[in-house]
């Protein structure tokens, strides 16, 4: 080229300008274009049997794994062809097609092959794309999953992230079949991790989901999967609706007594005020005491007019009621209540019974008194039964029991009362008798017998079921 001599120097004031042109899209063109061409390939990527052309620079200049190989001297440096064991072949692909492209399309499919041959190759640019995908796609159908990726390639934002989720999203996790499937390994390690940071009644629900899942076979590991679950700190609602009636965990010797007590404190916790009373008794005729159930501690209440033992008590809309019994001064037909909604609790005399008896059994059904059977002078048992309708302040007769006796047991389940146990002897010889009365009938029809013969013991109702407490004592 002739050289030319031409120039302005000199005939202008306009001040130097300097200019960088950003030619990478078109560098990348370039080796594209000649890739495709097969210009400038200078090796071979062998994976699995298949050949990827590529060239030393570029896979260096994309890839810490290739730099090291073609910049040191390790035999992969003067080698036209390498191979890369333990990849998947279209992820190594794709990811060659990116160092000349600078595109990569990721999706749920390819997602934990391309991040696990990114992590591998050492293309930190393409790997965090994939963590940032998998961190937007967590959800209770794959955290588990997620969770093993991201522990297998040591990815601590990627594991951290998924227990967030875990933690934010837990009453979907545990409800998901991904969860549910899990390995009893997986399950211990999950609830060891998390029952800390959610609530005692969610890490029940994950146990029992997990254990019920595959009853057969995750049965066993009930009472190991339990100590995750803090009892003790369970919503009153989830333990004495659900908890306390799961047969799984009736069936357990470590749980059912252990729940029962449970049970019984919670309903104390959430009773401020509430208490037990004790009234009356052989030693003590007039002697009233109070339990604190939150304090847990005995204290004195007013005395009763007239002592008595073998007395009956009831409480209805907050107001005890202590009837008839054994006044140690020849007759037993004296009734009182307290009303414990006075501000200064006060014994008050109301409508004594029709019928003077002691050892009789009363209980409260529908806002009514009842008051059944029991003792009188001259050595006589009592059947008969008496209703006390306290808007009317009166004593109305109702149907005698089937069987006359004293010292049984009188409940209220359902819109039925249960007479069960006693003795129908003047020696105290208890029974097994168990008998239900039908106010709307009035009629007292025979029920099944009782396991174990019973007198002078007690009887309560705990979720629609009957239980009897204590045997035969002659006193």
């Amino acid at each position: 080229m002739e050289e030319l001599l031409i120039s302005i120097s000199g005939t202008s004031l306009l001040e130097e300008r300097s200019h960088k042109i950003n030619h990478g899209s078109d560098l990348l063109q370039f080796i594209h274009t000649s890739r495709e061409d097969g210009d400038f390939n200078d090796v071979m990527i062998s994976v699995n049997g298949k050949k990827i052309p590529a060239s030393k620079m570029v896979l260096s200049c994309f890839s810490k794994y290739f730099h090291k190989m073609f910049t040191t001297e390790m035999k992969e440096k003067y080698k036209d062809c390498v191979e890369v064991n333990g990849v998947d072949v279209e992820s190594m692909n794709n990811l060659v097609q990116f160092m000349y492209t600078g595109e990569i399309s990721i999706n749920m499919d390819n997602v934990c092959k391309l991040l696990a041959v990114t992590d591998y190759l050492q293309m930190q640019s393409v790997k965090q794309l994939c963590i940032q995908y998998l961190m937007d796609a967590t959800s209770p159908q794959n955290c588990f999953t997620i969770q093993v990726l991201a522990e297998r390639l040591n990815i601590p934002l990627l594991s951290e992230n998924n227990n967030k989720f875990i933690i934010k999203n837990y009453p979907q996790v545990i409800c998901n079949d991904h969860f549910k499937g899990q390995s009893k390994e997986v399950a211990t390690m999950f609830l060891q991790e998390t029952c800390k940071q959610v609530s005692s009644d969610l890490v029940y629900t994950a146990v029992m989901n997990w254990v019920k899942f595959d009853l057969a076979s995750n049965k066993s590991h009930l009472n190991e999967l339990t100590k995750f679950v803090d009892f003790h700190e369970m919503s009153p609602k989830m333990l004495e609706d659900l908890v306390s009636v799961e047969p799984l965990l009736r069936t357990s010797e470590d749980c059912g007594a252990t729940l029962d007590a449970l049970v019984f404190q919670s309903k104390c916790s959430r009773a401020p005020g509430k208490c037990l009373i004790s009234l009356g008794g052989t030693r003590t005729l007039n002697k009233v005491m109070k339990y604190d159930l939150r304090r847990n501690e005995w204290s004195g209440l007013l005395n009763l007019p007239d002592g008595r033992q073998r007395a009956s008590a009831v409480v209805v809309d907050g107001v005890l009621y202590f009837i008839a019994g054994d006044l140690q001064t020849g007759g037993y037909n004296y009734s009182f209540q307290m009303n414990s909604n006075k501000q200064n609790s006060c014994w008050e005399r109301f409508a004594s019974s029709n019928e003077k008896r002691y050892a009789a059994s009363a209980a409260v059904l529908k806002g009514s008194i009842f008051l059944f059977g029991g003792k009188k002078m001259r050595n006589t048992i009592l059947s008969s039964g008496e209703c006390y309708i306290i808007a009317l302040e009166k004593w109305m007769k109702v149907a005698n029991m089937n069987e006359a006796k004293h010292s049984f047991a009188l409940v209220s389940l359902g819109d039925q009362l249960y007479s069960l146990g006693g003795s129908n002897t003047w020696d105290d010889s208890a029974v097994s008798l168990v008998e239900r009365y039908d106010p709307l009938s009035d009629v007292w029809r025979n029920n099944a017998h009782m396991q174990t013969a019973r007198m002078y013991f007690a009887a309560v109702v705990l979720n629609n079921a009957i239980y009897a407490l204590g045997k035969l004592k002659v006193l």
